[in-house]
């Protein structure tokens, strides 16, 4: 059986994990969550029990990787996957080394999956590219979903500490955030030029106007999500599957939606911030 794979990209803190939870409860989805950082935590889904259900998921997966050197292979995905080897992909110049491992990744999920669709929210917008080009066209349909969200609160959300992610500071999270959009722009104009189906969202949208948002993304990515919008029109939980990194929000065994009205005061830095990244969010 062929599998379709979804791919979203987008800046850190953007909303990709709780987008992936999303389409992982349409009819035969899975949610991955952030498979780029497997080799990094050395194929351990962090913050989880050795029990649970997402260990002995990626546990078996890992059996069947048969890795010897995951630092070897976390070497090469920065080096290949990383914003800066943007152009390098670009170019399909990327290392040998990298690339096998790259197919090895997915063939193994394709064996150890039962659902048709696989929900992937590693974000980088150079990892896309390097799936486009390299994966099996005849085992896996790509598709993407490029999400952004307002600059004001993903900078904001950049400079907190105590969170799974380091912290920047203003100018670093405006500059990460603006370069990071201007990458996946570039890339989303790629990836329809290779024939792929890519839906562009909001964040803002997606929260507030959850069904028909999730309609709009049903029809531009040709997939059929009547099951979520049912679950979204009901105020069903959600099921949060098998994310192996992301967002805390992966820790919960279900996840219920709802919107936000809360509106903060706007300082001079919030409007430095607008002004800098109206392109990327226009």
């Amino acid at each position: 059986m062929k599998k379709t794979l979804i791919y979203i990209i987008g800046a850190g803190r953007s909303g990709t994990t709780l987008l992936d939870i999303m389409f992982g409860n349409i009819k035969d989805g899975i949610s991955l969550g952030e498979i780029n950082r497997f080799y990094k935590r050395n194929g351990v889904p962090p913050k989880r029990d050795k029990t649970s259900k997402v260990f002995l998921f990626w546990n078996a997966y890992k059996n069947q990787l048969s890795i010897t050197d995951f630092k070897a292979l976390h070497k090469q995905s920065e080096q290949n996957e990383y914003h800066s080897a943007f152009f390098k992909s670009t170019l399909r110049n990327n290392d040998t080394e990298y690339v096998d491992a790259l197919k090895k990744q997915y063939e193994t999920l394709e064996f150890v999956t039962q659902e048709r669709v696989l929900i992937e929210s590693s974000k980088y917008p150079t990892r896309a590219l390097n799936i486009s080009t390299y994966l099996d066209k005849e085992r896996f349909d790509i598709k993407y979903i490029y999400l952004k969200k307002d600059p004001v609160k993903v900078v904001r959300s950049f400079q907190k500490k105590n969170l799974e992610q380091p912290s920047k500071g203003f100018l670093m999270s405006n500059l990460y955030y603006l370069i990071v959009n201007i990458l996946c722009q570039i890339c989303v104009v790629i990836l329809r030029r290779r024939k792929h189906k890519v839906g562009v969202v909001k964040y803002e949208d997606l929260v507030n106007n959850s069904e028909g948002t999730i309609k709009e993304l049903s029809i531009a990515l040709g997939e059929d999500c009547e099951e979520l919008i049912k679950k979204l029109s009901k105020g069903e939980p959600l099921n949060t599957g098998y994310l192996f990194d992301g967002n805390r929000i992966r820790l919960k065994e279900t996840l219920t939606l709802h919107s936000s009205t809360k509106k903060e005061k706007k300082t001079v830095k919030d409007n430095i911030t607008r002004i800098l990244n109206y392109i990327v969010y226009k």
